[in-house]
């Protein structure tokens, strides 16, 4: 629950909220950036479906169940069969007794991780990128007055912003190859994923939950 609790509502939302204040003043529409806006809430969705699940779905009821039955036992001995009745009903149900399930689960929570890693190091470097080109092209201008000229000069300033550009363009596509990998191997794990709780939903009836709490997501795998 603490590591599902940190993936959801820690790394996630931190990282997309970075984006969201790095990038709001920047013209960004049909760029790599704004695309990997999509992918974010669709991770999101996932962590946060999880963690309802786990916390109201699960361990919630269940505890009320155990303590209403708790209110009525006369000896420790059933306070301690209702306690341990909880305690196998909650680990099967939050799936810590189903290894594949749990497999999948944590391969999901391990792109998430690694792509909010991997995101957060290169939107630096592009926005790094476009301070710079912008800082050359009215350096440029500057001095092109000044040196209007000295042809030379003028020469190796448009160079140095067209090396600066080429090297956003470097950047900006290895952008888009991190968000295709990612993208690709999120969907194909929560397809996987959606699937199998839809199989097994039909002989353990709360993995429906899970499922139907996905759904949305997947549709839009």
């Amino acid at each position: 629950m603490w590591n599902d609790n940190f993936v959801g509502h820690g790394k996630p939302i931190s990282w997309y909220m970075y984006i969201l204040q790095s990038t709001r003043s920047l013209n960004l529409l049909g760029t790599a950036i704004s695309g990997s806006y999509v992918l974010c809430q669709k991770m999101l969705h996932f962590m946060q479906s999880l963690v309802h699940y786990l916390t109201f779905e699960v361990l919630e009821p269940n505890w009320h169940v155990m303590y209403e039955r708790v209110q009525t036992t006369k000896s420790i001995d059933e306070v301690m069969q209702h306690h341990d009745y909880f305690l196998d009903k909650c680990l099967k149900e939050c799936l810590l007794l189903w290894p594949e399930i749990l497999q999948k689960v944590e391969k999901l929570k391990s792109i998430c991780l690694q792509y909010s890693a991997a995101i957060q190091w290169l939107i630096p470097s592009m926005l790094v990128s476009d301070s710079v080109v912008t800082n050359v092209n009215s350096s440029d201008g500057v001095v092109l007055k000044e040196i209007s000229n000295k042809g030379a000069n003028r020469t190796r300033s448009r160079h140095r912003a067209q090396t600066i550009r080429a090297w956003k363009s470097t950047d900006d596509a290895t952008f888009k190859a991190t968000l295709g990998k990612y993208e690709e191997e999120f969907t194909e794990e929560m397809k996987s994923l959606i699937i199998f709780l839809s199989s097994c939903s039909q002989a353990e009836p709360y993995l429906a939950h899970l499922a139907q709490g996905l759904q949305g997501l997947g549709k839009d795998l």
